[in-house]
């Protein structure tokens, strides 16, 4: 009787045995399986806001969005988590994105109020993942670059609103998505000419000249440049796919006739400061993918002014030295010509 009693099995001892090993498992499994593992109990949460934005055709609740970035930015550390995921995430809202653009229309004032929300998850997919991961399943159908520039020129034109809540409002988010749109779009294997709708309507369009809608891209990139956060580094990459084009060779010159306005205007502002690295942080972009003779072109004019200025010997501010500043980043542009010789 006793020994029946000793072998009959207790369930709470067995309870207490299981959370024991769970516990040891995570103790210790690697903090990726840890991850992974309160990953998919929280991908379902995740999933349901998001089919929900979806069939709504909106975020129709801000909360959900900020649930969701909560969700993905526990993962900074192991951003590869959520990369099996990412398709079944971000093409469906940029669909949404693209769908209700084109539906609303730009001109409409609903238009920003949607695609925002949906910006902002985004948006915490590429700081998590990286935008290579994430612009992988955005749409790039041809017919998308006049309109993502349209809908990129209505955030640069729209009404900055300021907001002491720590959420976002979404501007900067929508800004640095739709860039990054723009980024895959402009590489488009067309004479993007053949996509602009604007030149129907203008006679005095010369032979030498940029389409319209290339002018518009160089317009609002140029103007990003000198923001100090993630929107000088996008403008940058856009700038660089662009003009490495083809068929953009005299807008590549111009750009950098530009580019010597810059370094030869440049004050103590801290803006021009900004505006002057992201000037050479782009031209070291494009001078990497381009073919050595356009970068000892470029390379060595924008050198030689730089080299002027030193000559000139320009006053220095009382905490910057303007050329050293120029020289420094000049460098900048030396290594790029090293690595592609």
């Amino acid at each position: 009787m006793a020994v029946s009693e000793e072998e009959t099995p207790n369930p709470k001892a067995e309870e207490s045995i299981i959370g024991l090993n769970e516990e040891d498992d995570d103790e210790h499994d690697s903090k990726e399986r840890v991850l992974q593992r309160y990953f998919l109990q929280e991908w379902k949460q995740l999933k349901s806001f998001v089919d929900d934005i979806i069939s709504n055709g909106r975020a129709s609740d801000l909360s959900s969005v900020h649930k969701i970035r909560s969700i993905v930015d526990k993962y900074q550390e192991q951003g590869q988590l959520l990369e099996p995921y990412l398709e079944s995430i971000v093409s469906p809202l940029m669909f949404v994105v693209r769908s209700r653009t084109s539906e609303l229309g730009i001109d409409s004032n609903d238009v920003l109020e949607v695609i925002k929300p949906i910006c902002i998850i985004i948006h915490s997919l590429v700081t998590v993942c990286g935008y290579k991961a994430v612009i992988k399943f955005f749409p790039h159908q041809v017919s998308d670059l006049e309109l993502a520039v349209s809908l990129l020129e209505k955030c640069h034109v729209a009404k900055s609103v300021t907001s002491l809540r720590h959420e976002s409002t979404g501007e900067m988010e929508a800004k640095c998505v739709i860039l990054l749109w723009l980024s895959i779009l402009v590489l488009v294997p067309f004479d993007i000419s053949s996509v602009d709708t604007s030149i129907v309507y203008s006679s005095n369009l010369g032979a030498d000249e940029s389409p319209p809608l290339v002018l518009r891209i160089l317009q609002f990139s140029k103007d990003y440049l000198s923001n100090a956060g993630p929107m000088r580094t996008i403008a940058g990459l856009v700038l660089s796919r662009l003009l490495t084009r083809p068929d953009m060779l005299k807008a590549f010159i111009s750009f950098i006739e530009w580019t010597h306005e810059v370094q030869s205007s440049v004050t103590e502002d801290v803006m021009d400061h900004f505006r002057l690295l992201g000037a050479v942080e782009t031209l070291a972009a494009i001078f990497k993918a381009m073919a050595t003779i356009a970068i000892l072109r470029g390379g060595t004019s924008w050198w030689s002014s730089v080299a002027r200025a030193r000559e000139q010997g320009e006053p220095e501010g009382p905490e910057t030295s303007f050329p050293s500043l120029q020289a420094g980043y000049g460098v900048v542009l030396v290594m790029a010509i090293i690595e592609v010789e």
